[in-house]
């Protein structure tokens, strides 16, 4: 079974190294044939701490952006608390299939808007911070798959390749260290697997680097646009599930 660990974390994040998120979606949904749910999820979010901040350091180009970041953070767990509280009763499949519709829209206008050159205005993009973090917070408190709202608002406020991905990344960090937290705190704790874990490390690193290597091949405007084309899919994805 360690292989088909390394598999999974490898294709997940040779996908997120390139275009910084789809580890989530594509390595769970991988590893879900042959472990459960809890076990999947507790244990990948080891790896994803692990990968974002090897994300994070690869395209650091000298500037934290905290105060972007610490918007998106704040709101984030605060959306997540009423996420978590919606969670008992709100029908699960009703959010991912409405979820999906969003995130495609979203894709779709953030398609158009980069081919374009249609951005957030500056002075608005605090505020649109503040209504992305809560709103991804909720979601992510529902069922867990928020990336693809984040990706949508960065990809409209930062124009550097290397700044999303570095954004993106330190700002999942911060999520998976909460997240880890929580259930070293709680008895999710016992579902922390080493046969996950340990063949996964290596294939963070491999499929990070060599995915983050690749995107360098692209220009800048290739690169969001398919970080668009991305959304847009991921939508379907959360779309096909709701069914």
């Amino acid at each position: 079974m360690a292989i088909i660990s390394f598999i999974a974390v490898f294709a997940g994040w040779l996908v997120q190294g390139f275009l910084g998120i789809g580890s989530g979606i594509i390595s769970t949904a991988i590893l879900l044939l042959f472990y459960d749910a809890k076990t999947v999820v507790v244990s990948l979010s080891i790896i994803a701490l692990i990968g974002t901040i090897y994300l994070a350091v690869l395209n650091f180009k000298g500037r934290l952006f905290l105060k972007e970041i610490s918007i998106l953070v704040l709101f984030s767990f605060l959306g997540a608390g009423i996420g978590s509280y919606l969670l008992e009763i709100v029908s699960h499949k009703f959010i991912e299939f409405t979820f999906g519709l969003v995130v495609i829209a979203t894709g779709l206008y953030d398609l158009f808007a980069q081919k374009r050159k249609i951005y957030i205005p500056k002075k608005y993009k605090h505020i649109f911070a503040s209504i992305t973090g809560f709103i991804g917070g909720i979601i992510s408190g529902l069922i867990g798959g928020s990336g693809p709202l984040y990706a949508f608002y960065l990809n409209q406020t930062f124009h550097d390749k290397e700044n999303f991905k570095f954004v993106i990344s330190f700002f999942f960090a911060i999520l998976n260290v909460e997240r880890i937290i929580f259930y070293l705190l709680s008895p999710l704790k016992n579902y922390f697997n080493m046969e996950i874990i340990l063949p996964s490390i290596l294939a963070v690193f491999l499929g990070a680097y060599l995915g983050n290597y690749i995107a360098k091949v692209f220009p800048t405007k290739t690169f969001k646009e398919l970080v668009s084309f991305s959304i847009i899919i991921f939508g379907v994805y959360f779309l096909y599930k709701g069914f």
